[in-house]
């Protein structure tokens, strides 16, 4: 008679005739990837509820500027060390643990000077709030950077249980306790910035020191070609770095802080599909990187279709579900429910999620390198372009537009013969 495991097993087995994937890694990784995620987008909920409900609109986006120049700041770093940490663990190099975090930290020179020079300038221009909450983040940000690396490290091992624990619930929980105080206590931006960014290093510094004690070896390999990796990572994600936070910023700028504050509430529902998202990345490049180019090639359709028919699913579910939503949750950014529709069918383009992950795991660099430039440029281009002319709905419809070129662009790539290994050129 079969134990429950043994049919489960079975199962996964029968339908990895049809998936033409590993269903038995997947769903040992993907169990703790969903129980990780919920907890985070538990805490991310309830974090938010307590943001719209006590927190004035103005105040949030004054804060959430602050986080975005701090973030476009972290792409002059060695920014790409993460993906490098994880692909040097996944075949059995520990010592890539502390070399990143070495490195990380001698790299981060960029942060620091930039944010002293922003922060400097809001302080001359009477603006305090914004320059200190600048000073703030540009000091502690190359500390959580390195300890942040933690989190590819128990990807690279296969330790998802240990994983989900510290990056989906340790490093959130504590995060949003301190924020929650503030909010309730005393809501204003310098307080929120502050309690931001001391309560995730405390948080970061206590999963990194857990990880390095439990996990690392006496004496680790080393992987001497990982720093190199890393910073050609670290060069391809400038232009991504700034991409990814230039809407913030010029939402800010050219439509004010409660625009900005509407922005993020319309968008934060959805983009918590990139926590799944990107723990399913993790899962694939770990995967991919032990196996051979014409294995991982024969299955591609079948993952293809799989996720486009899931993301198409989640986004018709959500579409129809998000008036009630933020009717009960939101009820003050009942103004953001059209754009997080709109929004929300940019989830289709996680349908080609692995195209990118595959760029990644075979260190295809001279595409990675025509991914990220192009991206990024079209990205930056098409934002500023919606947001000068048609403010929060260009935005929008421009995040749309990215979000499938984005996804797009790596399946091409992918399949020309000039960025393939020499197996298959």
């Amino acid at each position: 008679m079969y134990s429950l495991k043994s049919r489960l097993h079975r199962i996964l087995k029968w339908i990895e005739r049809y998936t033409k994937m590993d269903m038995v890694y997947l769903a040992r990784g993907s169990f703790w990837s969903v129980a990780g995620q919920i907890s985070a987008s538990l805490i991310a909920l309830t974090l938010s509820v307590a943001m719209a409900r006590y927190v004035p609109k103005d105040i949030y986006g004054q804060y959430k500027y602050v986080l975005a120049i701090v973030s476009t700041l972290s792409a002059f770093s060695l920014s790409g060390i993460g993906t490098a940490v994880l692909q040097s663990v996944a075949r059995g190099l520990d010592g890539a643990l502390a070399d990143g975090f070495k490195a990380n930290l001698r790299w981060s020179f960029a942060i620091f000077i930039g944010a002293f020079a922003l922060g400097g300038y809001y302080l001359i221009a009477g603006n305090f709030i914004l320059g200190l909450g600048i000073l703030i983040g540009g000091t502690v940000t190359p500390f959580l950077g390195s300890f942040n690396l933690y989190s590819p490290f128990l990807s690279g091992k296969k330790e998802f249980a240990l994983q989900a624990w510290y990056a989906d619930f340790v490093t959130n929980i504590v995060p949003a306790v301190a924020l929650i105080a503030v909010a309730l206590i005393a809501p204003q931006p310098l307080l929120l910035i502050a309690a931001y960014f001391i309560a995730n290093l405390a948080a970061t510094a206590y999963a990194y020191w857990r990880t390095a004690r439990k996990l690392h070896h006496a004496a680790p390999e080393h992987d001497p070609h990982m720093l190199t990796y890393g910073k050609h990572l670290s060069l391809i994600g400038i232009l991504g770095g700034i991409a990814g936070s230039i809407d913030q910023l010029l939402l800010f700028h050219f439509a004010g802080a409660t625009d900005l504050a509407i922005y993020n509430f319309a968008t934060g529902l959805v983009d918590q599909a990139k926590g799944p998202i990107k723990s399913l990345d993790a899962m694939m490049q770990v995967r991919f990187a032990r196996r051979t180019d014409k294995d991982i090639r024969s299955g591609m359709l079948n993952k293809y279709a799989w996720l486009l028919g899931a993301s198409v699913l989640a986004a018709a579910i959500y579409i129809s579900y998000a008036p009630f939503i933020y009717r009960l949750l939101f009820p003050a950014y009942m103004l953001a429910v059209p754009y997080s529709q709109a929004y929300a069918l940019s989830l289709v383009s996680f349908a080609f999620l692995p195209a990118s992950s595959y760029l990644m795991s075979k260190k295809l660099v001279r595409a990675q390198y025509v991914n990220a430039a192009l991206s990024s440029l079209f990205r930056i281009v098409v934002i500023c372009i919606g947001v000068i002319g048609w403010g929060l709905w260009g935005l929008i419809i421009a995040r749309i537009i990215t979000r499938f070129e984005v996804s797009l662009l790596p399946y091409f790539l992918s399949r020309d013969p000039r960025f393939l290994p020499d197996e298959n050129a």
